[in-house]
Parts: C-alpha cells; sequence; structure tokens
C-alpha cells in the first residue's frame, strides 16, 4: 500500500508526537468499555486467550507455516478446543514476519523497508462468524481489497462524540457482507456489520477479524493501513491507539 501524501504532512505538522485526539481517546475509553459478547454475539465469549505472532512465537514456526493456512488454521482450531471459553486474540504493535507480500514493502535508498508492526487486533474465530457493531457509527469505507494479504471485505465506521471523531475497521468479511451497507448508512449499536470470510476472499488469511481503531483518516478513503513501518511506530500508535481499550 502507497502511503498518502496525507501521512507525511502529518509527520511534518505535528512530529512524532501524540494525535492531538488522543488523550482524549484515552480518557473516554477508560470510562467506555464493552463486552465481546456486543462484538461477537453468537459466539457469547467475553474472556480473550493471547498467541504470540511475533517474530519470536512459538506458536507457529516461520513464514511458510504462517502462510499454509490449512495448517496454520489447523492449530488455531487445536488451541481453541483447548480455551473454549475463550476468544483467540492478538497483535496491537507486535513485530511480525508474515507479511510476504508487495503491499508491505518499499524502497528508500536502495534499500528494502516492510511493514512488520500490527496496528490492530486480531480475533481468530471461525468462518461465517458474524460481526456487529459496538457502538452507533456512520459507514465511511467499504472496500473489496483482494489483493494478496490484503483485507478482503472491510468496513470503516466512524464515531461522533461530543469533542472529538474516531473510526473503527473491520477487515477480512466476506464481500457480500460488507456491501450490504453503502457510504452515509448510519450503523446502530449491536446491528450485524460483516460476516467473516474464508481465505478465498478475505486476503489469504486463516479466518478472522483484522479490529482497529483509528483518531485520523489521513487521505485514505475506503482502506488504511494496519501494520506499520517499524521506524514509524512512535507516531502510527498515536494515530490508532490500542483497541484492547475498548474491552477492558
Amino acid at each position: 500500500m502507497k502511503l498518502p501524501k496525507a501521512h507525511q504532512d502529518f509527520k511534518n505538522k505535528y512530529g512524532f508526537v501524540k494525535h492531538p485526539n488522543f488523550e482524549a481517546f484515552l480518557e473516554w475509553s477508560s470510562k467506555n468499555t464493552f463486552s465481546l459478547k456486543t462484538l461477537f454475539p453468537t459466539i457469547k465469549k467475553e474472556e480473550m486467550h493471547h498467541i504470540d505472532l511475533s517474530t519470536t512465537t512459538n506458536f507457529i514456526g516461520g513464514i511458510e507455516e504462517f502462510n499454509n493456512i490449512p495448517f496454520f488454521q489447523t492449530k488455531i482450531e487445536a488451541l481453541q478446543k483447548q480455551v473454549p471459553n475463550k476468544i483467540i486474540t492478538g497483535g496491537y504493535l507486535e513485530k511480525r514476519a508474515l507479511y510476504t507480500s508487495d503491499l508491505y514493502v518499499r524502497e528508500i535508498n536502495g534499500k528494502t523497508d516492510r511493514r512488520n508492526t500490527h496496528l490492530g487486533v486480531d480475533f481468530w474465530l471461525p468462518e461465517n462468524t458474524p460481526v456487529h457493531a459496538i457502538l452507533d457509527g456512520e459507514v465511511v469505507g467499504i472496500d473489496n481489497n483482494n489483493e494478496h494479504k490484503g483485507y478482503g471485505g472491510v468496513i470503516i465506521l466512524k464515531h461522533t462524540l461530543a469533542n472529538f471523531n474516531f473510526y473503527t475497521l473491520y477487515g477480512h468479511n466476506t464481500i457480500a457482507s460488507v456491501f450490504q451497507h453503502k457510504i452515509g448508512d448510519f450503523i446502530k449499536k449491536d446491528q450485524q456489520i460483516a460476516i467473516l470470510a474464508n481465505a478465498k476472499e478475505n486476503g489469504d488469511w486463516a479466518t478472522h477479524l483484522h479490529f482497529q481503531v483509528m483518531l485520523d483518516l489521513l487521505d485514505f478513503k475506503n482502506d488504511f493501513p494496519g501494520v506499520a513501518f517499524e521506524s514509524e511506530v512512535d507516531i502510527w500508535k498515536t494515530i490508532c491507539p490500542n483497541p484492547n481499550l475498548l474491552f477492558q
């Protein structure tokens, strides 16, 4: 993904400091938390079981094992049987070695630079799991991001609060489920917004939801980076605060 000019403009304006709404989001999220039963009401679970997919993980092995979708899916399903009352999650600011698509590479001064630090949280759940809105929002982005290791079906909601706005992104869904909506639709809390897809239409991933919070859309319309260049994490983590803050 080519980062837009607005990203550089943001760095020029603010430097490597906090997004102006970062502290407001932290304060608001400390007083407004949500149950995972709202996000996934059919699963009826609200506890998380974290897995490590970082460069030092012992869970999966290397890039080849992770990109072997049947193998990885089997690992997830076996772990789920061990923790049947929890949702398998993980990933925020996790440095990963598994982003192999050209979407995650750039050349700077003749050297290859990779986006490798995850900006959202992954919820590893079965195909066809419904995804619901945790709070009211307006649909501001919908896309079929069908590139290898893209989002597949993705939808972005805008949440308007008293003194600031923020956005939530839901990636790796079926195309039909996200395109049931249109830009400008108002989504009520608890309304179904998407359905998790399999690898054929979710960007070539084992089935999961990528959930991300953004305080700024920059110049993006129907898409937003889910992974940051390691050298730029200081700024991206203030644009994309920890989604787990919503699920304390």
